[in-house]
């Protein structure tokens, strides 16, 4: 292909399409007998992963890491959505203030005061969105401590046992290695190690496993404080608390109500008066 085909193709310019080779993120042929550039195929796709990445507000440098291998993509998107978030609350912030302007006198504008309103803004939001990240760095950590699944068979022996542990890694999109068989196997899925054991209950068998070694599992970066918070989170507290909610909806009763009112207080309390305290 030659450059016109190329800009029609992908929609971006000649003018880019030049740019992107000389910050070395395209990289063409030349044709011997007259020097012009030729494209392939290859070049094509790295064209539209530029501009799929561009539509993502990725920068230029961030983009050669990726074309170049020199960090993995996924590491590059976390940092990325990182700077979204960022970027997205001090906007919001921005958003607010501009809203309280429009319904202020601007001769009486209170220029120190609304600086400050902004600073605060933007450091609640910080805040916050940490707390919600982190909050999800150990959600994800503790599903992945133990889990359990109930087979198609009632495992009763080594076999069963094993041919249920690959249908469950099949059916997930997970990789499984089976390290030792029999009725307590040990096994890595996705390169973590954990054994199972079966359990039977009115419905049928249930298997269990559990993390060999969770200690290689634990977020190091969450503070104490903020790791017995989400544990409470994740615990049966707030199931039973929607569950109550919704008994006083549909009762439409004010003893009901006041029970909810008095259980969400602690929830409340924790929300918004030692959540935000907890670093």
């Amino acid at each position: 292909m030659n450059i016109n085909e190329l800009e029609h193709l992908t929609g971006i310019t000649k003018q880019n399409i030049r740019f992107y080779e000389k910050k070395g993120l395209l990289h063409p042929m030349r044709n011997s007998e007259n020097n012009y550039r030729k494209y392939s195929q290859e070049d094509l796709t790295t064209l539209k992963t530029i501009k799929l990445l561009r539509k993502l507000d990725f920068s230029i440098e961030d983009i050669h890491k990726i074309l170049s291998a020199q960090m993995p993509l996924h590491t590059i998107l976390e940092q990325h959505l990182k700077e979204l978030q960022v970027r997205r609350q001090k906007l919001e912030a921005c958003i607010d203030v501009c809203k309280d302007l429009l319904e202020t006198n601007t001769e009486s504008l209170d220029l120190d005061g609304t600086l400050d309103k902004i600073s605060q803004i933007e450091r609640n939001g910080g805040k916050f969105m940490s707390i919600i990240e982190d909050y999800k760095r150990y959600s994800a950590a503790q599903r992945k401590r133990s889990f359990s699944f109930m087979p198609d068979t009632m495992v009763m022996n080594p076999t069963e046992f094993s041919e249920a542990l690959f249908q469950y890694a099949d059916e997930n999109n997970q990789k499984l290695t089976l390290i030792k068989g029999g009725m307590y196997p040990t096994f890595e899925l996705d390169g973590v190690e954990y054994t199972a054991q079966r359990a039977f209950s009115r419905l049928g068998a249930t298997i269990h496993c559990t993390m060999t070694h969770p200690e290689e599992n634990e977020i190091k970066d969450i503070s104490p404080k903020r790791k017995i918070l989400y544990k409470l989170l994740n615990g049966p507290y707030i199931l039973l608390l929607l569950v109550f909610i919704m008994m006083a909806v549909s009762r439409q009763s004010i003893g009901w109500a006041a029970l909810v009112a008095v259980m969400i207080f602690p929830y409340l309390l924790w929300v918004f008066w030692i959540f935000p305290k907890c670093k």
